[in-house]
């Protein structure tokens, strides 16, 4: 568990875990995702079964500013939702990848961009009930255009700048809901209203390192797929 400096930890049980894992297999596996059930049995008793849905590639976003203090936003269809979407500039990081150098490298695909100076804005997960996706925020000012990038060939999408102060309003208006885009402005709206920093260090290290060099639980599990 990351802890910050400054806060004293949450309260935690003694044995935090009521599971014992009977099995695990695998459902379904793509380029993209992961799906296993496994099989369990709770310390009160119940047993069953948990699906869980993995990604081979890790969470990447970047809040990017402008000097009139807009923010840099990715216009694109979203094949799930059936809805058009506003977000920052996001997408998945190679398992070859810190998530710095993922979201570096989408910053210049979405939105033609460079950034001089890059920050650690905030970590989450953002749907823990069912996968352990793990999503990387950054802030990044001092932008410039990026030369000999372009988006997917799978991927159509515009751009818009938009006041920082207008996109806090999106959100709270159910306008822009995609949640990194979210989380990013709302982190970034907590320190501009006198929140700190408060990123453990080795927590902040992460955004800078591969993900083989910090395996997280949730993914080590999918080397044990027969057997806890």
């Amino acid at each position: 568990m990351f802890k910050s400096m400054d806060l004293t930890p949450l309260p935690s049980p003694e044995h935090p875990n009521p599971y014992t894992t009977l099995d695990r297999r695998p459902i379904y596996d793509s380029p993209w995702i992961r799906v296993r059930e496994d099989r369990f049995r709770h310390r009160r008793g119940a047993e069953g079964r948990y699906a869980v849905c993995g990604f081979h590639r890790t969470a990447c976003g970047v809040l990017a500013l402008d000097e009139e203090d807009c923010v840099v936003l990715v216009g694109q269809w979203r094949y799930p939702l059936e809805i058009y979407s506003w977000e920052i500039p996001e997408g998945g990081g190679e398992p070859d990848e810190s998530p710095f150098e993922a979201v570096r490298r989408e910053l210049a695909e979405e939105a033609g961009l460079q950034a001089e100076v890059w920050e650690p804005l905030c970590f989450f997960h953002p749907s823990n009930s069912s996968t352990e996706e793990e999503s990387f925020l950054f802030l990044a000012t001092g932008l410039a255009p990026a030369e000999g990038h372009q988006p997917d060939d799978d991927e159509e999408l515009m751009l818009h700048r938009e006041p920082f102060a207008q996109c806090i309003q999106r959100v709270l208006s159910g306008e822009i809901t995609d949640s990194l885009t979210a989380m990013a402005l709302l982190a970034l709206q907590a320190r501009r209203a006198g929140m700190p920093p408060v990123l453990a260090p080795e927590l902040a290290e992460r955004f800078f390192q591969r993900p083989a060099e910090h395996p997280s639980a949730g993914r080590a599990r999918w080397q044990r797929l027969e057997m806890p």
